[in-house]
């Protein structure tokens, strides 16, 4: 099964209608929030976040799309309308068993599962976790400690939240709930053929590393994230950083041996891992990677972890493609994934 923001990405990009009703999303760079099936300006990925409700949006500052008026409930279908239901139950953490949930809203239990699962794309156990996740980041940043976020958000024990979402923050939970509070992020960019290449480091190692021709919305999206972080330009400090990174856009230069501060899942890391073995020059299909890693039914995983790739180049998740041959996605774009095989390639060429 997909992780749900990969099947929430899906909907927005594909403007599926069929979603409306079941969540909203957001765009930091507008502060505006809309419908899936919203027909307005697609926005980039990285700025976007999703909601269960529209007043969720509106808590966290968000103004409702004019075009599309997100903030209007019009749901027709008593699927969907049973659905969203168990979805308001699952996000208060209520407790109730899949079999109490279907009686709830007047379904077999059988058929609830298979229902949700059709239309919201994921289970009820996943959906439950993500927003476990989603609602922890939030606590985190007002709560009088740590322990008291992880018992606010749902989670019945401390071993609970370590053991299945900690890993998710992408840094300690303790520097999250302060937006980054304490960190020194130093970035630099540099112009390449492909576009701008921005990286950001903290002391440890590489954090962050995209590519877009729009270096603004790069800066906006680091400082969105780590809000109360210290995040300075650091052109000379970071020059090293920089030629490896424009090296390996050309392909003559191999960005796996930067330092990194990057954190996910036990199941991203070991897919992280197996990507950086991956020889400039060299592809592999999601389904190799997914049992080099010893998890061959794993494949949609598989993908969900390279979406979730943060440093850009460093794991180079753009050398993963389908078994058919066809590249597959790429968070910086298919055109851009293209380019960097065709340089790794022509440079493997004796």
């Amino acid at each position: 099964m997909e992780e749900l923001d990969d099947v929430r990405w899906r909907a927005v990009e594909n403007r599926d209608d069929r979603q409306d009703g079941l969540f909203v999303y957001a765009v930091r760079t507008t502060k505006v929030y809309c419908r899936p099936g919203c027909g307005s300006r697609q926005p980039l990925r990285r700025n976007v976040e999703y909601f269960a409700t529209a007043n969720d949006a509106q808590l966290h500052g968000y103004r409702a799309c004019r075009r599309c008026r997100p903030e209007r409930s019009d749901v027709e279908s008593p699927a969907r309308t049973a659905v969203i239901e168990v979805c308001r139950r699952l996000e208060r953490s209520s407790g109730e068993s899949p079999a109490e949930l279907a009686a709830a809203v007047g379904y077999s239990e059988r058929h609830l599962r298979r229902t949700f699962a059709e239309l919201i794309g994921v289970s009820m156990t996943t959906y439950q976790r993500t927003h476990r996740a989603l609602t922890m980041r939030d606590t985190l940043r007002d709560a009088p400690s740590v322990t008291e976020a992880i018992i606010e958000s749902g989670y019945g024990s401390m071993r609970a939240f370590y053991d299945y979402d900690a890993t998710q923050l992408g840094m300690a939970p303790q520097r999250y709930r302060d937006g980054g509070r304490g960190e020194r992020i130093r970035y630099t960019s540099v112009e390449t053929p492909l576009g701008v290449v921005l990286v950001a480091s903290t002391r440890r190692g590489v954090c962050s590393i995209q590519v877009s021709p729009d270096e603004s919305e790069m800066v906006a999206a680091l400082h969105a994230e780590f809000a109360r972080a210290s995040i300075e330009r650091d052109d000379e400090g970071l020059v090293d950083v920089a030629l490896v990174l424009a090296g390996a856009v050309r392909g003559d230069a191999d960005a796996r041996r930067l330092p990194l501060d990057v954190e996910g899942t036990a199941f991203q890391i070991r897919v992280w891992e197996a990507l950086r073995a991956i020889p400039p020059g060299e592809t592999r299909t999601y389904a190799q990677v997914a049992a080099a890693i010893g998890s061959p039914r794993a494949v949609r995983a598989v993908g969900s972890a390279c979406g979730a790739n943060v440093v850009a180049l460093a794991v180079p998740c753009h050398r993963v493609v389908r078994s058919d041959g066809s590249l597959g996605g790429y968070r910086w774009g298919i055109e851009t994934k293209s380019a960097l095989l065709r340089a790794e390639s022509d440079r493997a060429v004796p």
